[in-house]
């Protein structure tokens, strides 16, 4: 287990005969980071906070296989004659060449796979969907595949670039990810309110300027900077 926020890129030193002894690795980033990869293959992958990525060192026989936990976003170095796949959350996305994002965190209630650019196909059991470039495929614990068209990708795709990008999100979905960024523990008081936030804030600026949005709608926090816990009190 190798846990590092920054870059690095593996080559394949490899001879690429069949009977070298397949080596795996896997990066997991912290809460509070991110990190990039670029894989042997010339593949870029970037993990969000409380993620990891499972991958072989160099990539041999006829196919390109990761895995994934938490969210990723992929741009696959083409090679038709060796398809990239990625398994995650139960599912698996067949990709030849194309960017896409993953959101596969386990306290989230779906699987979203986003299409920026080329096809992928996202399979869960027997069903399989495929996507064109603004679309996105959501999965459930259950197998449910869904699709959704026209999908506000830099949105989605924020977060690599350094922002909270926050559209109709719902305060559990925002405090999950402040919790996931800043390393804090979030504790609901009293039932909260069903209500939707707006706005974009770069993950660098401080705790305290994220939670005004919610002050800003009269849901008021209590900070525990000694416990690392965010009490939401209304």
């Amino acid at each position: 287990m190798i846990k590092l926020n920054g870059q690095i890129a593996y080559t394949n030193t490899g001879s690429g005969k069949g009977d070298e002894v397949l080596l795996l690795n896997t990066i997991a980033t912290a809460r509070g980071n991110q990190y990039q990869l670029i894989l042997s293959d010339g593949s870029k992958v970037w993990l969000n906070a409380a993620s990891s990525l499972r991958f072989p060192t160099a990539f041999k026989g006829k196919e390109r296989r990761v895995e994934v936990t938490g969210e990723a976003f992929f741009e696959i170095a083409k090679d038709a004659a060796r398809p990239f796949k990625v398994q995650v959350g139960g599912g698996e996305i067949d990709v030849l060449g194309t960017r896409f994002n993953v959101n596969a965190y386990m306290d989230e209630s779906s699987v979203k796979t986003t299409l920026l650019e080329g096809a992928v196909v996202v399979k869960r059991d027997a069903a399989l969907q495929k996507l064109s470039p603004g679309q996105q495929a959501e999965f459930t614990p259950k197998g449910e595949l869904t699709l959704s068209k026209n999908v506000d990708v830099t949105q989605e795709t924020a977060w690599k670039d350094g922002l909270f990008w926050f559209n109709n999100t719902d305060i559990h979905t925002l405090m999950r990810q402040v919790s996931r960024w800043y390393d804090v523990e979030v504790e609901n008081g009293n039932s909260l309110p069903a209500r939707q936030f707006e706005g974009r804030i770069s993950r660098n600026a401080p705790m305290a300027d994220v939670l005004k949005i919610l002050e800003t709608n009269s849901i008021h926090v209590k900070v525990e900077p000694g416990q690392r816990k965010i009490i939401i009190l209304n």
